[in-house]
């Protein structure tokens, strides 16, 4: 069977080293599907008062090695497979160079340029609320990704700490 999906020839991947690496048949087992993937539907309220709803997912692919890690890609592209992909991927990395982490990523599909920063900081606001539940400290650690500028890294920041940072203090 051809792999189809970027995560099915990720996995592909993998498995084809596994023969060259010290990967057992259940660790391979256990790699197949992410832990949990979340989805949401994040609404916010547009300058011309009408309101838009943007698609969302935050992947934690596997917490065997510790606490998952990754970024949240804000970007027009951005699909539920390329999130767990980018989660599988990143759960190679910290494995690869013996971190104590697993991977995860995150994403809303949505065009950031037609969105203002009082828009954008809205919509940063309102994942972090979405996923309140996935990110953390100790459980979810965020990351910055491409774009959308520091205002993201603030809320997931603020999130991250499990509330424990002054949102003035970030400015």
């Amino acid at each position: 069977m051809v792999p189809n999906t970027m995560l099915d020839q990720a996995r592909a991947r993998l498995h084809e080293a596994s023969g060259h690496l010290d990967i057992t048949a259940d660790v391979l087992e256990k790699l197949k599907s992410p832990r949990e993937t979340t989805q949401a539907s994040l609404v916010i309220r547009m300058d011309d008062g009408s309101i838009k709803s943007y698609p969302a997912w935050r992947c934690r692919y596997d917490d065997t090695r510790g606490p998952t890690k990754g970024g949240i890609r804000f970007h027009q592209e951005v699909t539920i497979d390329e999130v767990e992909t980018l989660a599988f991927l990143m759960t190679m990395k910290c494995a690869a160079i013996n971190l104590p982490f697993g991977g995860a990523k995150g994403g809303a599909w949505v065009d950031i340029h037609n969105l203002s920063t009082t828009k954008l900081e809205r919509l940063a606001r309102r994942y972090v609320q979405s996923f309140a539940k996935v990110i953390g400290l100790n459980r979810d650690i965020t990351a910055r990704e491409l774009r959308p500028e520091t205002v993201l890294m603030g809320v997931a920041a603020y999130a991250a700490t499990e509330r424990e940072v002054n949102m003035g203090e970030m400015a």
